[in-house]
């Protein structure tokens, strides 16, 4: 008996033991063909600590590429690299950037993995990072999810080829991806996904200078629902990114532009302080997030297929609307229909207006003569209590960690303005009749469609809803539909503060008053306008009401302008920029050169007994400059001189930069060695371009730099060439720390010739 149990008992632990021993390596498998976060972290991890930063051209870059080819290599990808050298050109004069031509080397990383058919998915992420920045959130986080993601893919079999694109030089414009997508054979490209930035809630952007089209829009955002992953859906809101230089806020947009689908996957909302700042270190990763978008990530490489391979043409002019985690997709041809429906709408009312009504014009010109001024000083006031405390604490950006605050105190105080205005209707010399300031309104609003529309037909949609409020509010005279109408400006400029270029739109309004004051005051005029037709319906009803309102309308705005001193210009998430520069100048004299945009933080100026300025001069620490350079200049023939640098680095840069400035017009007709004139694009030519009566060029090139550089330039009068360049290896000799502050260390040497 007792023998039956044991031989039981044995029989029972090696049956136990068979199952686990069969089960084990299939448990084992599994897990080893799921995306795994703790690995794609590890590869992040490796990129951040072990190469650090990565701007185009570095040898950063270039040991980081070397690390994603061995990598994509061991999971079994056939791999090749994509060597780049590409002219780019910056003119942007209204955020005031001087012309900037540079020349970027660089290379993509290209591996493909052949499936059962030629049909192939394009995914990729750009490797490099901002100058001075470890570029953990962007973009190792990117890179390291997308390893991951060759790394299970290899270990399956799969019907369709995958392509994944590692793209150099991002941060100087796309200028990998647009290099790859224009020098490639995409006639098997089904469509392109680019990962920027892993992080939740999601953001889906569609849009670059063309759309996505509809059919991958539904898709990508449904399974976003399906999967139950918070998302938003970022279109080009007006003229966001549409004819802009890279036309685009990352690579997928250099693929639109070939007629390949793409679209990018990021992180919604505006950018936190470490955004290209020092401080995008490895704990701005979560690994929780590149868990949930590598899962959606391999979902959507497998389940979404369009229609159609290779280039092709869509419907790039549709409008998509997001309510909650539902998208509403309008084609062109919709929004046409609707256009039109409002604008016969729009004829019959005024048809029958001036049918039945006779317009004064002296009555409608001395109205205009009153509103119109009424609308530009309330716009004008609305930023009074920024230019106020801007003043008060000698700050250029007091806005800086709150814009959204700011810019709804701008809007509540333009209204505010706008009732207090409306009080003293009654003894103003303008028309009574509510007829002429919805006319009024209406041909603004026809006029702007019309002109909208034959540029753009959904950048008139905003305009079109706003003239269909007007209609409306014929019938139903009311307040709500006259703050309705502008509802999708709204929109925009909470799109455009939530997004990366939230701080050049702030700057920009801020340095150019006069020139956003006319557009937002023409812009202001029709809801004056809606206003105005409003209150003179009731006149009796809103002339008491507004009288009453009056005197707490008038508390608040002063409460507004107060309480805007309460608010702190930098927070931990929003730190104050600082800039510790070790400079080396033309005159042999080293010194550390620490600034800000505003005034140095109290705690430095306590700590170096400074006085309160932007800038502190400090004594270098190193005696010896790590470059010397020499001109020589031989003039050719009627002010044609051709000039020759000679460089003698000590230690390597990474930015070469030559400034040329001079009073009167020049032209650079050599320059094979530095910024070749072969690679211009078409219609650009290296000579200098008028700002405030003098003549601007910078020309800049990353590695690999030549230790002798000539170039023949005509001039009509003295040039001044200014050469500066630029250290990856700033300076560790002191260390600045503070409460809301970020230090971005620098190295730089500077000289300046004259011929």
């Amino acid at each position: 008996m007792r023998f039956y149990a044991i031989w039981t008992k044995t029989v029972i632990l090696s049956l136990v033991i068979f199952v686990i021993l069969g089960i084990a390596p299939k448990v084992l498998l599994a897990n080893d063909l799921t995306f795994s976060a703790e690995k794609a972290y590890e590869h992040t991890k490796h990129i951040v600590q072990k190469i650090g930063a990565r701007p185009s051209g570095s040898k950063g870059e270039l040991k980081a590429a070397q690390y994603i080819y061995y990598v994509l290599e061991q999971s079994g990808w056939k791999v090749r690299e994509q060597p780049f050298s590409k002219v780019v050109v910056q003119n942007l004069p209204l955020i005031h950037i001087e012309p900037k031509i540079g020349l970027v080397s660089s290379q993509n990383i290209i591996a493909e993995l052949p499936g059962k058919t030629r049909e192939t998915i394009l995914i990729g992420a750009h490797y490099d990072s901002a100058e001075n920045s470890p570029g953990a959130f962007d973009n190792a986080s990117g890179v390291g999810l997308l390893l991951e993601l060759a790394r299970v893919l290899g270990k399956k079999s799969n019907d369709v080829t995958y392509q994944l694109v590692f793209f150099g030089a991002e941060e100087s414009g796309l200028v990998g991806s647009a290099y790859f997508a224009k020098n490639t054979d995409l006639s098997a490209v089904n469509w392109m996904l680019n990962i920027d930035m892993v992080g939740t809630p999601l953001e889906i952007d569609f849009a670059g200078k063309k759309s996505a089209p509809p059919e991958l829009v539904e898709k990508v955002t449904n399974l976003a629902r399906q999967t139950k992953l918070p998302f938003h859906i970022s279109r080009d809101f007006m003229v966001m990114t549409r004819d802009s230089n890279q036309g685009g806020n990352s690579d997928f947009s250099s693929f639109l532009e070939q007629g390949i689908p793409a679209v990018g996957l990021g992180t919604a909302g505006r950018p936190a302080g470490f955004y290209h700042r020092p401080e995008d270190q490895l704990e701005q990763v979560s690994l929780e997030n590149i868990q949930k978008v590598g899962a959606y990530v391999e979902k959507l490489i497998r389940e979404v297929r369009l229609s159609q391979v290779g280039p092709r043409e869509w419907d790039e002019l549709f409008l998509s609307f997001q309510f909650a985690s539902k998208v509403l997709v309008l084609p062109s041809l919709v929004l046409r229909l609707l256009y039109l429906l409002v604008l016969v709408s729009t004829s019959v009312m005024l048809i029958r207006f001036f049918r039945n009504s006779q317009v004064s014009v002296k009555s409608l010109c001395l109205s205009f003569a009153v509103v119109l001024p009424a609308g530009f000083l309330a716009i004008g006031l609305s930023s009074g209590g920024e230019g106020l405390w801007g003043l008060v604490k000698e700050s250029d950006t007091i806005w800086y960690a709150y814009p959204g605050i700011f810019l709804l105190v701008r809007i509540g105080l333009a209204i505010g303005l706008l009732l207090v205005f409306g009080s003293f209707l009654p003894r103003l010399p303008i028309s009574r009749d509510p007829k002429l300031y919805w006319i009024s309104g209406v041909v603004i609003l026809t006029i702007l469609v019309l002109i909208t529309t034959s540029i753009r037909v959904d950048l008139a949609f905003p305009f079109v809803f706003w003239l269909f409020c007007f209609i409306l509010q014929w019938f139903y005279p009311n307040l709500f539909l006259a703050l309705l109408g502008p509802y999708f400006f709204y929109i925009f400029h909470w799109e455009l503060l939530n997004s990366q270029q939230w701080f050049s739109f702030y700057e920009t309004v801020n340095s150019h008053m006069v020139i956003f004051l006319i557009i937002y005051g023409f812009l202001f005029l029709p809801m004056l306008l809606a206003v105005l037709h409003v209150t003179c319906s009731k006149p009796k009803f809103w002339q008491i009401t507004l009288t009453k309102i009056r005197r707490p309308v008038c508390i608040l705005i002063v409460l507004a302008v107060l309480s805007l001193g309460l608010i702190p210009a930098y927070t931990a998430n929003y730190p104050q920029s600082l800039t510790v520069r070790e400079e080396w100048l033309d005159n042999g004299h080293g010194q550390i050169n620490i600034s800000s945009r505003d005034k140095l933080p109290k705690q430095i100026l306590r700590d170096f007994q400074a006085k309160p300025e932007k800038t502190l001069l400090l004594p270098a620490f190193n005696t010896e400059a790590p470059i010397a350079v020499e001109m020589s200049i031989q003039e050719k023939q009627n002010r044609v001189m051709n000039v020759g640098l000679k460089f003698d680095f000590k230690r390597e840069p990474y930015m070469i930069r030559l400034r040329l400035e001079s009073k009167k017009p020049f032209h650079i007709t050599q320059m094979e060695d530095f910024v070749p004139l072969a690679k211009l694009p078409r219609k650009v030519q290296l000579e200098g371009s008028e700002r405030s009566g003098q003549y601007h060029l910078i020309l800049e090139r990353t590695p690999p730099h030549q230790n002798n550089l000539q170039f023949v330039i005509a001039a009509e009068s003295t040039v001044t060439c200014s050469v500066e360049t630029t250290f990856l290896d700033p300076p560790t000799q002191l260390s600045i720390k503070g409460d809301n502050l970020s230090v971005d260390y620098q190295s730089v040497y500077k000289t300046k010739f004259e011929f």
